[in-house]
């Protein structure tokens, strides 16, 4: 059909023409020149005229705020409107929308309806969630309960659908004994077919696994009647680690568990663009100290298991989880870095609530999460206290870019050393010292006297 029928279609009411023209001038496929203005007007009038795949695809263009400022009340009800005809992957947007929700009272009770509809329907990632909502959520350490065999016979189910996510989180319960009896060798095998998948992180996981031996490299898909109370292994729990006290350097080891770092990675591998950095007048630029690719997981990107992860960092950072910007995702490749640098902002340059400091304040401190450690190279070293910290995965480090009396500590310069072999994924979330989003210009707060 050519561009001239297409149109003459869409404008007769013709709803799947509408769909395809709005995608046509969204990716300027086959047309004279790209128009997302009119992609989106021809996605809408598709969606009013009942096509589904259009309030989807025009719903998560406005969440996401996709060339377009975004519409969250227009975005999430043309996702309902699609889920509501049957779309799953409109039902599994939505559920992850509202569970990836970062207020106050996260909307957790709307969301899990919409992910046992899906996963009924048999949807694979809702499955996969489904099942952390009924064991994950309560975090690394937690006992064996009866959610746990309902979470497990989800998780089977998911794996045999292909699912990357519940291939590793099986290859974890076989691993650690729970709710599954322990088996180092089955682990590896469903975690190596993870990585088959595609799965980011599976593969190292697996490497670290023995070679599976006998009736498990067989067979590795475990079977129902084996999930039981009595394999109550757990996962490992998270200490504290006081590393440092100069500058103030804490470590979180296994805040993370696996599968919850390859779910973050997995998140945002798609949508990865080059890093820039906020400079010291507060403007985003590019720049050579900083190599990386990133991606800030904004709302419509986030889901159960990103939300339930930011929470836990807020939990053990003891600072409210308002005051944390949008946590962001890095990928380091070969010989990328992040050269010397203070996560502070120098408060010499500013007044009260200028520049950078505008929303939220100073950033007061910095939560790194290492989701993997299969690589070479990519500490990071603070370069005025002899300190270097090797990345292992799930270790949260969190440092204080201020000190006790509330001025910026020039000890907190750090470098994220360059990768030598492999992939590093990393993490980050700063920590403001007022809630992200509050102008900081009439808050009454301690003068900084911070040095250069």
């Amino acid at each position: 059909m050519t561009p001239e029928s297409l149109r003459q279609a869409a404008e007769q009411g013709h709803a799947d023409a509408q769909l395809k023209l709005g995608i046509a001038c969204l990716t300027g496929d086959g047309m004279p020149a790209q128009d997302v203005v009119q992609g989106r007007e021809w996605l809408g009038r598709a969606a009013d005229n009942g096509q589904v795949e259009a309030a989807r695809f025009l719903g998560l263009i406005l969440l996401r705020g996709m060339d377009v400022v975004p519409e969250p009340e227009r975005g999430e009800a043309l996702l309902a409107q699609a889920a509501e005809a049957g779309d799953l992957e409109a039902t599994w947007w939505l559920a992850c929308y509202r569970a990836g929700d970062r207020s106050a009272a996260p909307r957790l009770a709307e969301a899990r309806p919409l992910l046992e509809r899906a996963a009924a329907a048999g949807h694979p990632r809702a499955m996969t969630h489904l099942a952390y909502s009924l064991d994950g959520v309560l975090g690394p350490g937690s006992p064996v309960h009866e959610g746990t065999l309902e979470a497990g016979h989800w998780l089977l189910k998911a794996a045999r659908a292909g699912d990357g996510g519940a291939l590793l989180a099986l290859a974890e319960w076989c691993h650690t004994g729970r709710g599954l009896p322990r088996d180092a060798g089955r682990a590896r095998a469903l975690a190596e077919a993870a990585e088959r998948r595609g799965w980011e992180i599976a593969g190292e996981y697996a490497r670290g696994l023995p070679d599976p031996v006998g009736a498990a490299g067989a067979n590795a898909f475990p079977a129902p009647a084996e999930l039981s109370l009595a394999n109550d292994g757990t996962l490992p729990a998270p200490r504290l680690e006081a590393r440092s006290w100069s500058p103030r350097v804490l470590f979180m080891h296994d805040l993370l568990t696996t599968f919850e770092c390859a779910e973050v990675a997995n998140a945002a591998r798609e949508h990865l663009m080059p890093s820039f950095i906020v400079d010291q007048d507060g403007q985003h630029s590019m720049n050579d100290i900083r190599t990386s690719h990133e991606f800030r997981l904004r709302p419509a990107f986030r889901n159960l298991v990103i939300d339930t992860i930011e929470r836990r960092m807020a939990d053990w950072s003891h600072y409210p989880m308002a005051h944390g910007e949008l946590p962001l995702v890095l990928r380091y490749e070969r010989s990328q870095s992040f050269e010397q640098h203070f996560d502070y902002f120098i408060p010499e340059r500013f007044g009260r609530g200028e520049g950078p400091m505008a929303e939220g304040g100073q950033r007061v401190a910095t939560q790194l999460v290492y989701l993997n450690e299969d690589f070479e190279g990519g500490e990071t070293r603070f370069d005025r206290a002899d300190l270097v910290v090797t990345p292992r995965r799930g270790l949260c480090m969190m440092f204080h870019n201020v000190g006790p009396d509330h001025n910026v500590d020039p000890l907190t310069r750090h470098t994220g050393v360059a990768v030598n072999r492999g992939v590093k994924w990393l993490l980050s979330r700063w920590i403001r010292e007022l809630p992200a989003d509050q102008l900081a210009a009439d808050h009454v707060r301690d003068r900084y006297l911070g040095e250069d």
